[in-house]
């Protein structure tokens, strides 16, 4: 999860203007005020979750690998494109799989796994960011390459335009996963969440003076 807080100031251009002034919880980076961590619940599942972020993710508001990692604190983060970051740790043994909507990707059920733990390796990015993660990080490249099925929706447009049609925000695409891995309740807890944090996002940007007057951030 520390892999997801960023540093003090974010690079020149990559702070919303709108929302730098606001005070923001470290978890779940949305202001106290709205808060939440209390629907971020830790879960325990069998699949091993590994997160392929690029390294600017770490300062957009609009993340969700963030809250992934929170509600699954077994996940593996590797921070891709800074050059401070640590050399990655071995994989644990499984059937690995990334999850990215290759035309030839073969489409995620739990046949693929045959009994053993699932590796799921996300990436964590613009459309173009992650398919260049998945492509040079050197387990996704052993991998075998997954989408969701068909049919698919998301409401990630409200807080994130995509050069795509039809991406998804991180955390809907993991949670549909983990449907397909783990069962519905899985699932259906994490949309939960994803919910609460896409409509007070959404406040946020909307209403961001006053939030910057409930939620000061100390020092501006």
């Amino acid at each position: 999860m520390s892999a997801f807080v960023p540093p003090p100031e974010a690079p020149p251009g990559q702070e919303p203007r709108r929302t730098r002034r606001i005070l923001r919880c470290e978890a779940c980076w949305l202001p106290p005020s709205l808060c939440i961590c209390e629907k971020l619940a830790p879960m325990a599942v069998r699949t091993q979750l590994v997160l392929l972020v690029h390294h600017l993710e770490r300062f957009k508001s609009s993340n969700t690998g963030r809250l992934v990692a929170r509600m699954v604190p077994e996940t593996i983060v590797r921070v891709h494109g800074d050059p401070s970051r640590e050399p990655a740790m071995p994989l644990p043994e499984g059937r690995v799989l990334v999850l990215f909507p290759d035309a030839e990707a073969r489409v995620l059920s739990a046949d693929l796994v045959e009994g053993e733990r699932a590796i799921l390796m996300v990436p964590d990015g613009t459309w173009g960011q992650a398919r260049r993660i998945s492509r040079r990080d050197p387990d996704a490249q052993k991998a075998l390459t997954v989408k969701l099925p068909e049919g698919q929706t998301t409401r990630f447009g409200a807080l994130r335009r995509s050069e795509r049609e039809g991406t998804m925000s991180t955390m809907e695409a993991v949670a549909r996963a983990l449907g397909i891995l783990e069962g519905p309740e899985v699932e259906a807890r994490m949309m939960q969440a994803f919910e609460a944090f896409l409509e007070r996002t959404v406040y946020v940007r909307a209403n961001a003076s006053r939030v910057a007057m409930e939620n000061p951030r100390g020092g501006r």
